[in-house]
């Protein structure tokens, strides 16, 4: 668990992205995703990729792989190698 714990602490990164003025205008408009350029910018993108299943299809295979480590566990620990 701590493994998984260090490796989400360093999995943020940061994305320089560049809008001229009019882009600006609408995302500074837009209501209900944030009060800080970025955190509408990450909202936006976020909403984009559940919208089209992205996140979802993320999360499934992650579980997938998180289910295939525990039966790799599982079976060598049933053998005795823990």
């Amino acid at each position: 668990m701590t493994k998984a714990l260090d490796q989400s602490a360093n999995s943020h990164k940061s994305v320089n992205v560049t809008f001229d003025e009019d882009q600006m205008n609408i995302i500074r408009s837009l209501k209900g995703f944030g009060t800080e350029d970025a955190e509408i910018v990450r909202s936006i993108v976020m909403a984009y990729l559940s919208e089209h299943s992205y996140i979802k299809q993320a999360s499934i295979d992650r579980d997938h792989s998180i289910e295939e480590s525990d039966k790799k566990y599982k079976l060598a620990r049933a053998r005795g190698n823990f």
